[in-house]
């Protein structure tokens, strides 16, 4: 479905591209995932040809982009992270330009219109303007405009930026929907555990450099005894108790509030060793609970932000 082969793209004497490779096969929910400033955006815009690389190839569908570009993105549905949408025109209007730009005929406009709005929970909407949205429903209406030419892949630059948890929920459940009739998926987003909901296959890049590719449930059980992670529950816990465990070598404190310090070591033994310094300071440990490796870690472990 997606071949890259050895892209890359510089601004100046910034590399943003530094050679990376990756395949997306077909009907398969792929993450792209990377640190802020490590390629993403960049790469998502030769896909689309927004951008020229300054090497390397881009392959959709077994066609080079820069070859057969049009051909291709009229099969993709494209929700990039900023929409832009006639804010003084109706949800329909918006959708009726969109249908226009693919080449609907007239006569079939209107039935596939209300189709995907219906698909996407707009129907009751489709009379309002957009500037009336919310930006959860916004969100939705992006990811219509998106359905529009019954796309074979999808792709999705941060669908649930800025959304509560309620619609980022509900858009969270609306793509998995989607992807129930075999289309692809290209996303980019950096909710870990969003990602870890909806894709199977992912792509991690850092620096303008492909770091991993496979399977999220393999990436995490390579980590499986290497990295762990306890939420301990202590029942006098203060700054002082906090501060000295951040003094351990080798342990990392992830998070600490009320009563409870998560923490993530090599072994179970750094973690006994925790708990043995938390007892000599006085603290009152009343449960230490262990937490499967996810796909958080795998990203910290390989981005570098776990050191």
């Amino acid at each position: 479905m997606i071949e890259i082969r050895d892209l890359r793209k510089s601004y100046g004497k910034t590399e943003a591209l530094k050679g990376i490779s990756f395949e997306v096969g077909d009907g398969e929910a792929f993450a792209f995932l990377g640190p802020n400033g490590a390629g993403k955006t960049t790469t998502i815009k030769i896909m689309m040809g927004f951008l020229r690389p300054d090497s390397g190839t881009v392959r959709m569908f077994g066609k080079d982009i820069s070859v057969y570009g049009k051909e291709v993105r009229k099969k993709v549905g494209f929700l990039p992270e900023e929409i832009g949408f006639y804010e003084n025109l109706s949800v329909y209007d918006n959708m009726d330009f969109y249908a226009r730009l693919f080449g609907i005929p007239k006569l079939e406009r209107s039935k596939v219109i209300n189709e995907i709005l219906d698909q996407v929970g707009l129907s009751d909407r489709k009379r309002s303007k957009v500037k009336e949205l919310s930006h959860g429903l916004k969100q939705r209406l992006g990811i219509a405009q998106s359905l529009i030419n019954h796309p074979d892949l999808l792709i999705y630059d941060e669908p649930t930026s800025g959304l509560d948890p309620r619609s980022s929920y509900e858009i969270r459940e609306l793509i998995k929907s989607l992807l129930k009739g075999g289309v692809t998926l290209f996303l980019s987003s950096h909710l870990l555990y969003e990602v870890q909901q909806i894709c199977d296959g992912v792509a991690i890049i850092d620096k303008g450099r492909l770091v991993k590719r496979g399977k999220i449930k393999d990436l995490i059980k390579e980590i499986e005894g290497h990295l762990i992670r306890a939420k301990i529950t202590c029942l006098n816990l203060d700054a002082e108790i906090v501060d000295s465990v951040k003094k351990i070598d080798g342990v990392k404190v992830i998070d600490s509030k009320d009563k409870t310090i998560l923490v993530e070591a090599k072994d179970e033994e750094m973690i006994a060793n925790i708990n043995s310094r938390l007892v000599k300071m006085g603290g009152k440990v009343s449960k230490i609970e262990y937490i499967s490796p996810d796909l958080e870690q795998v990203f910290l472990k390989l981005t570098g932000d776990n050191k």
